[in-house]
């Protein structure tokens, strides 16, 4: 019996200060809740600065112009105002600010429109406050280019550097498509013989690569379409030798050149898939009678005319020969 009398004792003590820690806590946060909401109430009563994001349209433009330079997809004002004032617009989303084109349309062929900070600030104050000030917009001037129908068909070339790993090779690259269309004033469009991608290095390439690139553009020149796909074969490198003769060439009637020895080794590195059709034929060792008469000594320095496409790494050996000029016995 004791027993049960010293039990309920202990389990009325918890449940009394349980009750009392529980009705202090909610005290305490009901308080703490009180004085929260005055202090940002206080808060808000202050003034601040803050950054919105308002987005910008050109509207009314007409049907066959075309807009070289899009105006910005949105501007940064910075505002000041109470607190909570900057709290709605930070809530809220803004209206798209238009920009009429016929306004500042004058009828030309082609033209560059700028639209003055005082013209932005007129169309941004109705959206906000009447104490709202406006402290800065970035950009703080706006400006678009326009055509109407004056186009060219250009070819697109590379623009960069692409390297291979040192055991293959680079055997072709491509752009597709191989033009795009160009939209400019007639001044810009007649400078242009074709247009470029933008700047791409690519290094390490041990296999082929498609890839889309942008094409650059100038300031006021748009293109259609805005990204080529960049198509590089990629082969692997093998070491090939070929023995070419060295012959003169503008030789006179009765001259001849002799060389010792009559042929040289050219040493290169080609594509497998090349490694067939590229042979001796494809190389030119070759002196000029002119030349050979301006040779200090009887050493002559071979050098290739040309080097076909594909070909890298190319050596020469010997790389300088003796030689005579011979005149043979006319009939």
């Amino acid at each position: 019996m004791d027993r049960e009398r010293l039990q309920n004792l202990w389990e009325n003590v918890q449940s009394s200060l349980t009750r009392k820690l529980g009705r202090e806590a909610l005290v305490f946060t009901f308080f703490l809740a009180i004085s929260t909401v005055f202090w940002l109430l206080q808060t808000l009563r202050d003034d601040y600065e803050m950054e919105v994001a308002v987005p910008v349209a050109l509207v009314n433009v007409p049907e066959g112009t075309v807009i070289t330079q899009e105006l910005p997809d949105k501007i940064i004002v910075k505002l000041k105002d109470r607190g909570s004032t900057l709290m709605q617009y930070y809530f809220d989303t803004f209206e798209t600010v238009e920009f009429d084109f016929e306004r500042h349309d004058v009828g030309n062929d082609f033209g560059h429109v700028v639209i003055s900070h005082a013209e932005v600030q007129k169309h941004l104050q109705p959206l906000m406050e009447m104490t709202t000030r406006i402290l800065g917009v970035h950009p703080d001037t706006l400006d678009y280019y326009y055509t109407r129908g004056v186009q060219r068909r250009l070819p697109v070339t590379f623009r960069g550097h692409l390297e291979t790993t040192s055991n293959y090779y680079l055997e072709k690259v491509t752009l597709t498509p191989d033009s795009v269309t160009v939209w400019g004033s007639e001044a810009l469009l007649d400078s242009l013989t074709s247009v470029s991608t933008a700047t791409t290095n690519l290094t390490n390439l041990s296999s082929n690569l498609d890839q889309v690139v942008p094409v650059a553009v100038e300031r006021g020149m748009k293109v259609m379409p805005e990204e080529v796909t960049l198509h590089a074969d990629v082969d692997i490198a093998v070491e090939k030798r070929v023995r070419v003769p060295i012959v003169g060439t503008n030789f006179p009637a009765g001259y001849l050149l002799r060389t010792f020895p009559s042929s040289a080794v050219v040493s290169f590195r080609v594509g497998s898939k090349a490694y067939r059709s590229i042979t001796e034929a494809n190389f030119v060792l070759t002196a000029t009678y002119e030349e050979l008469l301006s040779q200090p000594d009887s050493m002559l320095h071979l050098q290739l005319r040309s080097i076909p496409e594909g070909v890298s790494h190319v050596t020469i050996t010997p790389n300088q020969v003796q030689y005579l000029i011979e005149q043979t016995e006319n009939e």
